[in-house]
């Protein structure tokens, strides 16, 4: 029995993926904007259409 490394990071958190060209996404101003396509990606809870 062995014990896990105490100073083993934490995996990443997995980013969502664009669902225009898969390219990662990131947080810019509140908004999730993709690095490749550079689409800005709203959420369902900014005034459209249920």
């Amino acid at each position: 029995m062995s014990d896990p490394p105490a100073n083993e990071p934490d995996p990443p958190t997995p980013q969502p993926g664009c669902p225009v060209c898969g390219g990662s996404m990131i947080d810019i101003r509140g908004k999730l904007q993709c690095t490749r396509c550079h689409r800005i990606c709203e959420t369902c809870c900014e005034g459209g259409r249920g």
